[in-house]
């Protein structure tokens, strides 16, 4: 019997999937099924996953069909096989901890009226507790304001879905090349779907592990993924204006997202593409034409020596959530006193956890 799918989209990691496929196989909820999707792997990824499914039938292995790849492509055609009437989706150098799907299964049995449930995760770059920081913390303030500010509240591993809600939803965004779990919690809080949180960490994500942030890198300086945003935005502004929910406050943090982009593409030395993504804001009624003016000004003012004092200046009179992306809590909570019970990994814990039984990788 399935009840929950994990679905893990894998690119190159075949020195870190095992680890990932541990944390799974050790889980103390039985009733699961993984399904690794291999986007052509240029390693050994795909035999490393054969190999599990190999020693471990509810593991199901297949290559990314089609010519498009990444991992929205994976995840969809992962959920397109999923038995489970739960799906999680897992990266391919995350772990779990071992009561991970037990706990989540059982919670959002006993919330029948949600469509999906979210959790913390941890982040690590070697070993889980060399960090000791969460990805985000939970505050008062509304989540979908606050992922309209790019202040992330769940990563991908965060949420256990109901599988008929990712399907009303469409599963995710096969057009954009990054911000793809931000678009889909941003898609699902637009719905209306009833949702829980619950502060406990449960999922560990790898975190700079080459040394840098390499994706945030790429999505904030690789000209496609700059396109992509720009589209990806435009979207999510229709899907507010068509859900009624474009009041003031909204309308300020998605002319935040414009914003932001604008900077980006200022910083590629690119300004009339900058011009173009604060004129689409001014277009779709995100800011004043006052505001679209010193916009275009602020953007000029940077390149000249001593020109970004007057830029600030003129930005104290906009709304602050124009320029107030991210937040302080975003890569720097600190691990709280809420513990998994353990975590199922191949390598030693380093954190105050290290006393609790670990469990044997199969091999």
């Amino acid at each position: 019997m399935v009840r929950v799918s994990v679905i893990i989209p894998c690119y190159n990691r075949e020195h870190l999937l095992g680890e990932t496929l541990d944390s799974l196989h050790g889980q103390t909820y039985p009733h699961w099924e993984a399904i690794v999707v291999d986007d052509h792997s240029q390693d050994d990824s795909l035999e490393v996953a054969q190999h599990y499914a190999h020693l471990d039938g509810r593991i199901r292995v297949v290559s990314r069909q089609g010519d498009h790849k990444g991992g929205n492509i994976c995840r969809n055609q992962g959920l397109a096989l999923a038995r489970g009437e739960y799906v999680i989706f897992l990266d391919s150098d995350d772990l779990l901890s071992l009561t991970c799907l037990q706990h989540r299964v059982v919670a959002l049995d006993n919330a029948p009226d949600c469509g999906f449930g979210v959790y913390q995760t941890e982040l690590f770059t070697h070993a889980i507790g060399d960090r000791q920081v969460l990805w985000n913390a939970y505050t008062e303030t509304n989540d979908l304001h606050r992922f309209l500010s790019l202040d992330t509240v769940w990563l991908t591993t965060g949420p256990i879905w109901k599988k008929q809600v990712l399907t009303q939803l469409g599963g995710f965004d096969d057009d954009v090349l990054s911000f793809q779990d931000w678009a889909l919690a941003v898609r699902a809080l637009v719905a209306g779907i009833k949702y829980f949180k619950e502060p406990f960490r449960d999922n560990f994500h790898r975190f700079q592990y080459d040394g840098v942030n390499t994706i945030y890198a790429v999505a904030c300086s690789h000209l496609e993924h700059l396109k992509s945003h720009g589209k990806l935005f435009e979207k999510i502004f229709h899907g507010l204006q068509a859900a009624g929910l474009l009041d003031h406050e909204i309308r300020c943090r998605v002319a935040g997202l414009f914003w932001w982009l604008a900077t980006l593409w200022r910083a590629q030395g690119n300004i009339p593409a900058a011009d173009g993504i604060w004129h689409k804001a001014k277009n779709l009624g995100l800011c004043s034409r006052r505001e679209y003016l010193e916009g275009r000004l602020i953007l000029r003012l940077y390149s000249i020596r001593g020109g970004g004092r007057v830029a600030r200046l003129i930005q104290r009179f906009w709304p602050s959530q124009y320029t107030r992306v991210f937040s302080e809590h975003l890569t720097k909570a600190p691990v709280g006193r809420t513990e998994p019970d353990t975590v199922s990994s191949a390598r030693p814990r380093t954190d105050d956890l290290s006393h609790q039984a670990q469990i044997e990788p199969i091999s």
